[in-house]
């Protein structure tokens, strides 16, 4: 293992990764404490996950993806997102591509304007609205619980958003006995207007608000199809930036698009994170 290892720190729509090109293995692998120090915020690089990329066989690459606290995680949009551009830029995909999260399959595309794309299979609903109000009768909004690559608890909330204060509930419905032992992520959502809503997230992991999140977007968009009957295309409004999601029946597929930056490259000595 070479003691230097050159990372990329990427953001999309505020959601900050570390991403390293790990074709010749150059991390310590399922290393999760060091993967813990170099997400904190004041004692490492800071990051709200953190991302290996590799060949893959029958696609351009892979991703594997790990949240902020060093756990590994089963899909994280807005990393994918970053994983790509920082795929085409290592000569690892061109501007569209295939890759590969776990044993799934992904295709995404590089965008004009600094953006990018990728398709995902359509979430599904695990618990519906009506049941939810019966298990967590202490909240009177609206509620849908789905699997989006990762499980989301969507909260629609008449109060102003800002003046939640959603590391506390957030925390406390990420925490409830209802979706243990996983627990959930939370987004609290108000609509705009059809078509476009807001948006803050609770993000298990990361045990705090993060400034957005790719598959909470997914999320946030299917409860406006489902629950407000919105049309199949939604923009959600975090605070980091604008997502926009298509919801494809038919195709049984989803889109996610959104802006990608590179804001810095750098090298790590994981001697000095011991």
């Amino acid at each position: 293992m070479s003691s230097k290892i050159t990372f990329y720190k990427m953001e999309g729509a505020g959601n900050d990764f570390i991403v390293i090109d790990n074709r010749d293995h150059p991390f310590p692998d399922l290393d999760s404490s060091l993967i813990a120090r170099l997400c904190q915020r004041r004692f490492g690089i800071g990051a709200d996950g953190f991302i290996l990329l590799d060949e893959a066989s029958g696609a351009d690459f892979s991703m594997r993806y790990w949240n902020a606290d060093g756990r590994p995680a089963e899909m994280c949009g807005n990393g994918a997102r970053c994983a790509l551009m920082a795929a085409r830029r290592l000569g690892l995909a061109e501007d569209e591509a295939e890759f590969r999260v776990g044993q799934r399959r992904y295709r995404g595309a590089v965008l004009p304007g600094s953006r990018a794309l990728i398709l995902m299979p359509s979430g599904r609903v695990i618990m519906e609205a009506s049941r939810l109000a019966g298990e967590l009768s202490m909240f009177d909004e609206a509620m849908l619980w789905v699997d989006a690559g990762v499980p989301h608890l969507v909260v629609s909330t008449p109060r102003l958003l800002e003046a939640i204060d959603l590391n506390r509930e957030g925390r406390k419905l990420r925490n409830h006995p209802l979706f243990s032992p996983r627990g959930v992520n939370v987004n609290f959502i108000q609509p705009i207007e059809e078509g476009r809503l807001r948006a803050r997230v609770y993000e298990r992991g990361v045990e705090g608000e993060t400034l957005a999140c790719g598959t909470g977007a997914v999320a946030c968009a299917m409860f406006a199809v489902k629950i407000w009957n919105w049309p199949a295309e939604v923009t959600v409004i975090y605070p980091g930036g604008e997502l926009v999601v298509h919801i494809d029946h038919r195709q049984g597929e989803t889109s996610l698009a959104g802006p990608v930056r590179l804001v810095y490259s750098g090298v790590i000595d994981p001697e000095q994170f011991a």
